[in-house]
């Protein structure tokens, strides 16, 4: 359903850029369930289909506009709750004159046919197995079905797909039947009751396997894969029930009535739809399916499923999430060097991508594929650890909490998460926020020092020296003092404002053998010159 951050406001006016608005959004339509007809061939790839979408108009008297590929053909449009003039297809757009007043709940039945040019990919597995799978991110569902296909306006859908005899189908929600027609194909039914997002909203069918896991949980979980791979998949999902109850216990509880894991055709490792996560066929046929994809895929479930970034520059609150509570599962089990190792490889990510020059929060990013980078999966993810060790352990938490809960199921924005946070640390972290997601790039430390040795002292000096078009950073940087019998601690401040600070680290008596500055890697910065010995003194 259509949500209104209460930050949207304030973006309207240009005021916060946590809570800028880019995208082309219908306001004044507010699509509240999708019932998604497909009747899959046995041969070819011509699908027929037929798409109801129930409504509220917002504003105005409509129409009702629609993504939708202007390949297929419109075999009719059956309109409820008003009167209907006409409907056009134009440029990837289905504009239906269905006229109501503002509150009013109205209703159309798209009926259409064709093959469908991205979306839906009917075609043989990796074994040479006839499937169909469906891959809609970022807004590829309007080349199999018409949608509001953008992730601001969440609905709940039902689906009746219709698939050839021997075959299963997946897709979101719960199995509400199964229907066996004589020819020997059948329909099967399913029904998600919980508000997702057009990308999330997916089938897959084919000759699988289904495989229950986890009945010891309260959550039904379940392996859809190519019979072929049945095996492997068992033990590559062992822990998937473990991930599950540690993100239940963590974040709150989990948004749908079953988790399916399914191998499928999509062009992604890993795709987070709703209650029914696909894995590239590919990763598990050469038995590649490791449990960071399947963490990530997971945690998927509460950030973007539940939890939706309301445009498309704020992903980074799906991605960024994803990414960081993936590795999180490994370090809440207790497997810290695992979690550890993870973070130093989001780092490394950060520091050799290509976007090191476009901050997080990036209004230029028109092809929305391009938000697949760096800064909204490693950079976003980092992020969130040096928010949590900015703010602690327990108020990270209680922030990730209510967050979760106060969201679950509508949108969010940059800026809902900077006020809970907030809160929730009683001081103001607009300038964290601010700095991180809406600067480019990170610091770059350079760290020379020198030692007093009658003093018994070393006197230290750093200084950003990132390009200035990545500004000045404000922060808290740890620095140890490294000699053969002892380590040193001290902090140092950048105000954000000035690029050098100095400190003078005393106690130390014998030879130093280095400076190391975020020895415990707590921030996302770099040290990019390190002096010789030669240029570091001692008197």
């Amino acid at each position: 359903m259509f949500v209104t951050p209460l930050a949207l406001l304030a973006a309207m006016q240009g005021s916060d850029p946590l809570a800028v608005v880019v995208d082309d959004i219908r306001t004044d339509q507010d699509i509240q369930h999708y019932h998604v007809a497909v009747d899959i061939p046995d041969t070819g790839t011509g699908i027929r289909g037929a798409t109801s979408v129930r409504y509220v108009v917002k504003g105005g008297l409509g129409p009702l506009v629609l993504n939708f590929d202007a390949g297929f053909t419109v075999d009719s449009i059956v309109p409820r709750g008003g009167p209907m003039s006409r409907a056009q297809v134009h440029d990837a757009a289905l504009r239906i004159d269905h006229w109501g007043n503002p509150g009013v709940t109205l209703e159309v039945t798209v009926f259409y046919h064709g093959s469908p040019q991205d979306g839906l990919f009917i075609q043989d597995n990796v074994h040479g197995d006839r499937t169909a799978f469906a891959d809609n991110f970022p807004d590829r569902a309007r080349h199999w079905f018409p949608s509001e296909d953008h992730p601001s306006d969440k609905a709940t859908v039902s689906y009746a797909l219709q698939v050839p005899a021997g075959w299963r189908a997946v897709a979101n929600g719960r199995l509400a039947g199964v229907d066996s027609l004589g020819s020997g194909r059948t329909v099967w039914h399913w029904r998600q009751d919980e508000a997702i997002p057009v990308y999330t909203m997916v089938m897959g069918a084919g000759r699988i396997s289904v495989t229950p896991i986890g009945l010891e949980s309260e959550l039904p979980q379940s392996l859809w894969t190519f019979p072929e791979d049945s095996a492997y998949a068992v033990e590559a999902f062992r822990r998937a029930p473990d991930m599950v109850q540690v993100y239940t216990r963590t974040v709150g509880p989990y948004p749908y009535d079953k988790l399916a894991h399914v191998q499928s055709s999509t062009r992604f490792g890993g795709m987070e739809n709703s209650s029914a996560i696909f894995y590239s066929e590919r990763a598990y046929a050469s038995r590649r399916v490791g449990e960071g994809l399947i963490a990530h895929e997971t945690a998927h479930q509460w950030f973007g499923d539940a939890v939706t970034e309301y445009d498309w520059h704020h992903a980074w609150l799906s991605e960024g999430f994803a990414s960081y509570f993936g590795p999180m599962f490994f370090e809440l089990i207790g497997e810290d060097e695992t979690f550890a190792s993870a973070l130093t490889r989001l780092r490394e990510s950060v520091f050799q991508s290509d976007v090191r020059d476009r901050p997080i929060i990036d209004t230029m990013v028109t092809d929305y594929m391009q938000i697949l980078n760096a800064n909204t999966y490693q950079k976003g993810a980092s992020v969130l650890h040096m928010l949590r060790r900015e703010v602690g352990d327990s108020t990270f938490f209680r922030g990730i909490r209510e967050y979760y809960d106060t969201f679950r199921h509508s949108t969010a924005l940059s800026s809902d998460l900077r006020n809970i946070m907030s809160r929730q640390a009683n001081r103001s972290l607009t300038w964290f926020f601010e700095q991180w997601l809406t600067q480019p790039g990170y610091p770059q430390i350079a760290v020379q020092w020198q030692r007093d040795r009658d003093r018994e002292a070393v006197a230290i000096d750093l200084s950003q020296v990132q390009p200035q078009a990545w500004g000045t950073y404000r922060l808290t940087v740890d620095v140890e003092v490294r000699t053969g019998a002892q380590s040193t601690r001290a902090v140092v401040q950048f105000d954000g404002v000035g690029r050098s600070t100095s400190l003078v680290v005393p106690g130390v008596t014998d030879d130093v053998d280095e400076v190391v500055i975020d020895p415990d890697g707590k921030l996302l910065l770099l040290e990019v010159v390190r002096l010789d010995e030669a240029s570091n003194q001692e008197f």
